[in-house]
């Protein structure tokens, strides 16, 4: 029965099947398109890949300062949802974790901070950042960056030799004889940074074959045909002139030369095969696939043809890295090409102005924020002083790092370069990227032998507590379940679990949710007199993933860390010496106030914060209301009707019905109680005399779901007899381990207090890791304070929207 010499399948969830005719030609026993999309559909379904990238509030960092970073977790190029805990590393240049955080994931997002000693000897440090799940692929995958840090003296560089490398990168993977071939190739030190080459390829014989030249950044590619028998090597010269020899790759009899070309709304390509090859090589498959999704597939029949033409409609795929593979009829992928497909559609338009600026010392300055649209949108925003943080010539950003650089092997030079424009010439630039870079998601011939990733980590649901129960048998434990009373350090009410346990003796409790320690009381259920616990031990423990290991090549194909230039690195080690003499003077402050003023007392409101509160719940950006001592309490029905009218914004009204309803800009806050998530309607029922505080957060919170757009009230009833302490006493516990406590960023208010006295030399003007806007709230305003010093501001905003797309937004102003 006649079949057709191609025809073509693109699939995407808004595609939907077709097939097209090109040649006529007789059947053919092979490998089908299905088996390979049904491969590739259990990879997607069964191991999805996860991918971050870390927006850091500077390049570069002095001794002593601290390393803010905010997180964005993808996968699929869409915002995760698979995992719920995220670990961020600080390590030195052997790979010893210095310090290690913990953080919940938000909005597929995650913030936290390292603190530099003082005496940090290091110029370079390490930040690794990683979820459990992406432990189980390749540790390529985990995000990696080298830091900077400026040393206190500035010592003379050492003169390095530097020596130069060229690598050639035959198209679709290898030259085949009688072939012509595409060749790419790039010429870098042993840094990696690029270097201008020129050259010749010869054969063996020393005759001239063609001539070569590199295009933009060491990168370049020249037309070749490899003869049967014959060996290649190119003679070139580097930018100082002088002359080496690299040998080419030889070329094989059997295989296919593939040439592709990347235009607005098609992917041209072309397969040709030897005259004489074997079976194997006459019928093959191609197929295209983003991100584990197969969006074309065609069957080629090249059993009376040497040579096919025909391209990939490209208009309705999504944006990112295409990979291009042709399978023979063995099912052995014979050469594979990628390609980026960009439409435009990758990002959204964030808007930034200065509304008030003052660069003056200590001037107020407010910065606006706009976001078109109304899908929710999550940033987040840096603002430096732009002459100690200044731009370099090998960028990463957001764009470049989750859509390029995540999903390619070796080291690409200045990444975020590759972003910066559509000029059709920065995307041929971006092409010699494809050709010289290897895709390293995942392994076509791994998947079709059945070797599919080995799951160690499971995803994970927030913090687990686990437990074992030891010197009871099984049948004892048949059955049983352990009643365990969570306590942590704030005055919310505890958290009573019951948790089954195993024959084994073990036991867990995930979803749990709470920062630094806490304290897990424990005992059989229905064991009143404990008869039974105390036959027992216990050991309970939070389950966090181990730190990765050590790879001696953890750090081999990083980029080079940003460093400042000669006039910026003086800068900022004045600025430095600045730094430090203002924490002396603002230490000998401290100690002369000890001596001669008496110390200052805590309002109850900083007391009782500090008592009840716990996690991103112990935020100053709220307003703190103690009841016993408004005079006005006394007359509220109920906790809402004592709120209306507190909160500028914030409106509290109640229906005729009695029920209850809250905006603020827009939203609806969050409610806690006991910083517990709740309802309007529960907390309408409690009594004014109940509650100790009520605390009220601006808007966005972090602390809820959903990124809090509209703020959150956080109600605390009064502590019942000392502690709680008749659900636990007599109780044995044991101490475990939340999240990583959290820092808020110090950012002064110069209209309440301004001391000059001492000297405020802050790099960092602003910091916020979460900027959160909703179709409510598409304009935020952003107020902070200059420094003693700054002239220049640099401004940098990146984010992530809830359908993926990414944004990114930098501006000076001075």
């Amino acid at each position: 029965m006649p079949q057709n010499e191609i025809s073509a399948m693109r699939k995407y969830p808004f595609f939907k099947y077709f097939f097209l005719s090109l040649f006529f030609i007789g059947a053919c026993n092979c490998l089908s398109a299905q088996h390979l999309d049904s491969l590739l559909s259990q990879l997607d379904a069964k191991y999805p890949q996860e991918k971050t990238y870390l927006q850091f509030d500077r390049a570069y960092y002095n001794p002593g300062e601290t390393i803010w970073f905010k997180a964005y977790i993808t996968s699929d190029n869409l915002p995760s949802t698979i995992s719920k805990t995220f670990y961020a590393e600080l390590l030195d240049a052997k790979g010893k974790i210095l310090q290690r955080k913990t953080m919940p994931i938000l909005q597929s997002s995650a913030a936290s901070n390292f603190d530099l000693p003082d005496s940090i000897n290091a110029s370079v440090l390490y930040v690794r950042a990683y979820t459990s799940w992406m432990l189980n692929f390749d540790s390529s995958s985990l995000f990696i960056k080298p830091i900077h840090i400026i040393k206190a003296s500035a010592p003379a560089k050492k003169s390095v030799a530097l020596t130069y490398s060229l690598h050639f990168f035959p198209e679709g993977g290898d030259l085949i004889s009688g072939l012509q071939s595409r060749v790419a190739f790039k010429a870098n030190d042993q840094f990696g940074k690029p270097v201008d080459a020129s050259g010749n390829v010869v054969d063996d014989n020393n005759k001239k074959i063609t001539s070569f030249l590199s295009i933009h950044d060491g990168m370049g590619y020249f037309l070749f045909t490899p003869l049967p028998g014959k060996k290649y090597k190119a003679i070139w010269k580097d930018k100082k002139g002088t002359s080496h020899e690299t040998v080419l790759p030889d070329a094989k009899n059997q295989g296919v030369s593939l040439m592709v070309d990347n235009t607005a709304s098609w992917i041209n390509y072309s397969i040709t095969r030897p005259d004489s090859v074997d079976d194997a090589f006459t019928f093959y498959y191609v197929i295209a696939q983003i991100q584990q999704q197969i969006v074309y597939s065609a069957k080629v029949n090249m059993s009376h043809k040497t040579t096919i033409n025909t391209s990939i409609p490209t208009d309705s795929v999504p944006d990112g890295i295409m990979q291009v593979t042709v399978f023979n009829a063995l099912q052995i992928p014979v050469a594979e090409r990628i390609v980026f497909i960009n439409h435009g559609n990758y990002y959204f338009n964030t808007d930034l102005h200065a509304v008030d600026k003052h660069l003056d010392k200590r001037g107020h300055n407010a910065l606006q924020v706009d976001v078109g649209g109304n899908l929710l949108s999550n940033l987040s925003i840096s603002v430096t002083d732009a002459d100690l943080n200044t731009p370099s010539d090998n960028e990463e950003n957001i764009f470049s790092s989750l859509l390029l650089s995540s999903d390619l092997k070796g080291y690409i030079y200045n990444p975020a370069y590759y972003f910066s424009s559509d000029e059709d010439s920065v995307k041929q630039q971006l092409d010699l990227v494809m050709m010289t870079n290897g895709w390293r998601r995942f392994n076509w011939q791994d998947l079709v032998n059945g070797q599919l990733p080995v799951i160690k980590y499971q995803p994970e649901n927030y913090l687990s507590v686990k437990g074992k129960v030891f010197g009871l048998s099984q049948s004892l434990l048949t059955g049983k379940e352990v009643t365990c009373i969570l306590k942590t350090k704030s005055a919310g009410a505890p958290q009573i679990m019951t948790i089954p346990v195993l024959k084994d003796g073990s036991f867990e409790q995930s979803n749990l949710y709470f920062f630094d320690t806490a304290k897990v009381f424990y005992q059989f259920n229905n064991d009143k007199d404990k008869s039974m616990t105390s036959m027992a031990s216990f050991s309970i423990y939070s389950s966090f993933v181990t730190s990765p290991g050590h790879p001696a090549t953890l750090f081999s194909s990083l980029n080079a860390p940003v460093t400042p230039d000669s006039i910026t690195l003086q800068k900022n080690l004045a600025a430095m010496n600045l730094l430090r003499e203002s924490y002396l003077e603002a230490s000998k402050i401290k100690v002369l106030d000890v001596v001669t003023v008496a110390a200052h007392q805590k309002t109850p409101e900083e007391k009782m914060d500090e008592e009840y509160t716990s996690g991103f719940f112990t935020s100053d950006d709220a307003h703190i209301f103690i009841l016993e001592n408004d005079p006005m309490s006394k007359g509220a029905l109920n906790i809402l009707n004592y709120l209306q009218g507190k909160v500028a914004g914030l409106q509290i009204s109640i229906d005729g019905g009695g029920n209850p309803s809250a905006t603020w800009r827009g939203s609806t806050p969050s409610i806690f109680l006991d910083e517990a998530p709740s309802d309007l309607q529960s907390i309408q029922s409690i009594s004014v005399t109940d509650v100790a505080m009520v605390k009220v957060f601006q808007p966005p919170f972090m602390g809820a779901m959903g990124g809090g757009s509209g703020g959150a009230i956080a109600i605390y009833t009064k502590r019942g007899g000392d502690n709680d302490n008749s659900l636990i006493k007599g109780l044995d516990f044991s101490t475990v381990i939340g999240y990583s406590s959290i820092k808020e960023f110090y950012s002064p208010d110069y209209d309440i207090k301004n001391d000059t006295t001492v000297g405020d030399y802050r790099t960092t003007l602003y910091w916020s890791p979460f900027i959160i806007m909703d179709n409510k709230t598409r304009r935020v305003t952003i107020p902070f304070y200059n420094n003693d010093k700054t002239k220049r501001i640099r401004v940098i905003i990146e984010g992530m929207n809830e359908n993926g797309q990414l944004t990114r937004e930098e501006k000076t102003f001075e």
